[in-house]
């Protein structure tokens, strides 16, 4: 005799439909948003080191060598901004466009 699989209704596809979940999702929304975590966090950075150029700027009382690098710090810090700027924008260009040619 063969076993007889027989579907429950535990009620999960209720709350699953609720929460807005749809199912996991494809490959590229799953590197999707773990480009986005991961450009995420490095933001959190860039405002700690804007935070920590400016307090050496400031503890550096006049002292010419103190404050070339705490500038320093600052535009590369600043550069390092524009970088993570530029490749969230083109990481979600590019997924945008693979999911759009994945669904249609």
């Amino acid at each position: 005799m063969l076993p007889v699989l027989v579907a429950i209704d535990t009620g999960l596809n209720v709350t699953r439909s609720a929460a807005g979940y749809t199912g996991t999702g494809s490959i590229t929304l799953i590197v999707g948003r773990a480009i986005q975590v991961v450009l995420g966090a490095l933001g959190i950075v860039f405002i700690l080191f804007i935070i920590y150029g400016g307090i050496l700027w400031m503890v550096a009382r006049g002292k010419k060598e103190e404050i070339e690098k705490a500038s320093k710090l600052l535009t590369n810090t600043t550069m390092a901004l524009v970088i993570i700027v530029a490749s969230y924008a083109l990481s979600t260009y590019v997924l945008n466009a693979l999911v759009q040619v994945t669904a249609g």
